[in-house]
């Protein structure tokens, strides 16, 4: 469906979150959602660099170069709407801990380094998701493929890419010297 001219068929940066994650993925662990925050915003400043898509939405993403490459804010508050709203639920990993050592320490310390992220659709999400890549197929086939592309790669090998491609958004990255 064309957008229009007022702009309400346009999408939004949150909606480019609900995409990438209902993308399909060849990456059976990209499969319905994305591993990490780091890896989620990455992939959204790839698909906002690389796959053209700027042009059709309204209140995108504004990266900036910070402690690990691109940072958006927008890229948080974008989870964290979502997730209030019931579109995506956000489950946190910490690596080589047992179970009842991870509910104690999640109980003392819910904010803490080692923690992965993880991000998936809620069915309202997929169906959310459905409806705005009906709508905007050109933009989920530019965001799918960035998502083929790149969510197979291993943390260190997806920042080894931006830093290399995008060199000023390394500029203030604190393990710049690690990964290059």
């Amino acid at each position: 469906m064309p957008a229009n001219n007022n702009g309400a068929d346009r999408l939004l940066g949150p909606d480019l979150v609900l995409l990438l994650l209902s993308a399909p993925a060849k990456n059976k662990s990209a499969m319905d959602r994305i591993n990490g925050i780091t890896r989620l915003e990455k992939l959204l400043f790839l698909a906002g660099e690389e796959a053209q898509i700027s042009s059709q939405v309204d209140d995108g993403f504004k990266f900036h170069a910070y402690n690990y490459g691109p940072y958006s804010k927008e890229v948080y508050e974008a989870v964290d709407l979502l997730e209030g709203a019931g579109l995506i639920t956000e489950e946190r990993v910490y690596e080589g801990i047992a179970l009842d050592e991870e509910e104690e320490i999640a109980a003392v310390l819910p904010e803490r380094e080692g923690v992965e992220r993880r991000f998936a659709l809620t069915a309202d999400g997929k169906a959310v998701a459905n409806l705005l890549a009906g709508r905007h197929a050109d933009v989920m086939q530019a965001i799918s493929d960035v998502k083929d592309k790149y969510a197979a790669m291993s943390l260190r090998q997806l920042l080894r890419y931006v830093y290399t491609r995008y060199p000023p958004m390394a500029e203030q990255s604190t393990i710049r010297h690690k990964i290059l």
